[in-house]
């Protein structure tokens, strides 16, 4: 009797068990949860995916990484500065820093990997950006080749066997000439595009960093 008792005990929870599961997936399909909210994990939303096409009617605003805080402008830099006086002011810094030895993985001021360099002289003119290219070539305005202006940031796939993934950036100078801290130069060197066709071949695209509301000045 007591064996019984157990076997009908032992059928009437697997009944119920069976029941709860098939109610969970109806309510997962329902629901389309994924794996993440099954673990109690907030999923990442993906904000560095392939940038877009650019196109001119887009705003601005609609070209910036939705991850505001890879970029961050020193606000006591700003004050009375327009577009153009710091256009100039990042071209005269990376200048400045000509025939500095490269060195992979060096973030300056004696030696210079190339997002080293780069983030060292965005820095010195107000404008924090990630340290590796990869991430720097994720933040700011995405600019195709033919809409360039200088202080640009540039970027290119420099591997043998090209994959379409960044592996070296540059700061535009304009007039096709562009500067950067190049392991083939050993050195901080100006190229030009026209010149260095291998770099207007392996040119993936740039990014504008310069803070949104600075504007040229009219006089």
């Amino acid at each position: 009797m007591k064996n019984k008792k157990l076997l009908n005990i032992s059928i009437l929870s697997t009944v119920l068990f069976l029941s709860a599961c098939s109610n969970s997936q109806d309510k997962l399909k329902t629901k389309n949860v994924s794996i993440y909210n099954i673990m109690g994990i907030t999923e990442a939303s993906n904000h560095f995916s392939q940038p877009k096409q650019y196109s001119e009617k887009k705003t601005y605003q609609e070209n910036i990484s939705p991850d505001i805080t890879y970029i961050s402008y020193k606000k006591e830099h700003y004050p009375e500065q327009n577009k153009l006086s710091v256009i100039e002011e990042i071209e005269s810094k990376a200048k400045s820093f000509l025939g500095t030895p490269y060195v992979w993985g060096a973030t300056g001021p004696s030696k210079f990997d190339c997002s080293g360099f780069t983030q060292w002289v965005y820095r010195d003119s107000g404008i924090n950006i990630p340290r590796v290219s990869k991430d720097q070539a994720r933040v700011g305005q995405f600019i195709q080749y033919d809409d360039l202006e200088r202080g640009d940031m540039v970027f290119f796939d420099t591997k043998k066997k090209r994959t379409g993934k960044v592996t070296h950036v540059g700061i535009y100078l304009g007039n096709n000439n562009f500067i950067h801290a190049s392991s083939a130069g050993e050195s901080v060197v100006i190229y030009n595009f026209e010149k260095k066709t291998f770099y207007k071949k392996r040119f993936l695209w740039g990014r504008r960093v310069l803070k949104p509301d600075l504007y040229y000045a009219l006089n």
